[in-house]
């Protein structure tokens, strides 16, 4: 059976009643895959769906798992990592995607509801440590902007920036219950190691590397107190809107993952979504063609020169050390990001 816990999710119980099994930890990468596969298969028993089907993605912070039924239709099943958000930013995230599905024709990830309505499942099981959060999602059609970099889809994507901007500023003042996250320092991920000054890290951190990012850190602090001293200024915001979580079909982009959704100011999302393919040839175009689709719906959100670059200069210090943790050959990111970030400095520091 299963048990509510009171806070929209089930603990599944013992489901395979063997108190021998192999830690979680010790498992190989396909043995822990397994595990989230029955996981996953117990979850969906709480939709009104015929799954046919089940299989694994891909894991990018987060494990994704492609659901189809026996009628043909598709979805994915994301299972958040531990240490990434936290309950309240996944309850933003459905939050703003019920509200824009609601008020808005805009093509968005659309979050499934279980039998009971609740839509995050928070499970447990004894055979995986801690507790997952799940949400079903119906399938994306379409294939990543980054196959289809040009004017008119950067164009299009600054509309739908606009848009999203204009959709959050209707929801103000959020409800109390709705609690999301901060842009207001360099490293604003909930418990996010910060390893790029420590000991462990210096093989990866040349001194003259590290002097760079606290540099940059320093002027950023600056800005997001400045930003963040104007709470009327504040919105609710992708935090994540790049070229891997836009799809285009039939000439639509169509938005995904707003698991970063922050509170925050519209140049915060510009910055976030131009530091991608920023070393391009054909950046400036693509900066002129998002401008230029942005500015067709609101006033573009920069203030004066200098702005936009630190902030994505604050997004790559904290790609930086997140490479650090995650890969384990960093060394060439490390060194050519470090470059670009003393280039920002010469010219906007």
């Amino acid at each position: 059976m299963l048990a509510p816990t009171g806070t929209g999710g089930y603990n599944l119980g013992n489901t395979i009643g063997n108190n021998l099994m192999k830690p979680y930890d010790q498992l190989t990468r396909l043995g822990k895959l397994r595990r989230l596969h029955h996981l996953a298969a117990i979850v969906l028993k709480e939709y009104d769906l015929n799954v046919k089907w089940i299989k694994f993605m891909v894991i990018e912070t987060n494990t994704m798992f492609k659901v189809q039924t026996i009628e043909g239709e598709n979805y994915v099943l994301r299972i958040y990592s531990d240490g990434e958000t936290t309950l309240a930013e996944n309850q933003t995230e459905i939050f703003w995607l019920q509200a824009l599905m609601r008020d808005t024709d805009m093509r968005v990830s659309e979050p499934v509801p279980r039998l009971d309505g609740e839509f995050i499942s928070i499970v447990s099981l004894p055979e995986i440590p801690g507790e997952r959060r799940c949400v079903l999602f119906r399938w994306i059609p379409g294939r990543e902007l980054e196959n289809y970099l040009n004017p008119a889809n950067y164009f299009k994507l600054g509309v739908v920036m606009a848009r999203l901007h204009d959709h959050a500023e209707t929801l103000n003042p959020l409800p109390p219950s709705i609690q999301p996250k901060k842009w207001d320092k360099a490293f604003y991920y909930p418990d996010e190691p910060v390893v790029y000054n420590t000991a462990a890290y210096q093989h990866l951190f040349s001194p003259g590397c590290v002097a760079v990012i606290d540099e940059v850190i320093s002027i950023a602090d600056e800005e997001f107190a400045r930003l963040y001293s104007d709470p009327e200024g504040q919105i609710i915001i992708h935090g994540d809107l790049h070229y891997w979580n836009v799809h285009i079909y039939q000439g639509e982009l169509y938005i995904m993952d707003f698991e970063d959704v922050m509170l925050g100011y519209p140049v915060q999302d510009v910055a976030v979504t131009l530091v991608y393919g920023w070393d391009r040839d054909d950046y400036p175009q693509l900066y002129a063609a998002f401008k230029n689709g942005y500015e067709s719906k609101r006033a573009w959100p920069v203030e004066r020169d200098g702005q936009l670059e630190i902030l994505m200069a604050a997004r790559r210090v904290n790609f930086i050390n997140y490479v650090a943790r995650i890969d384990p050959t960093p060394e060439d990111y490390i060194i050519e990001r470090c470059n670009d970030l003393k280039v920002y400095l010469e010219s906007y520091g």
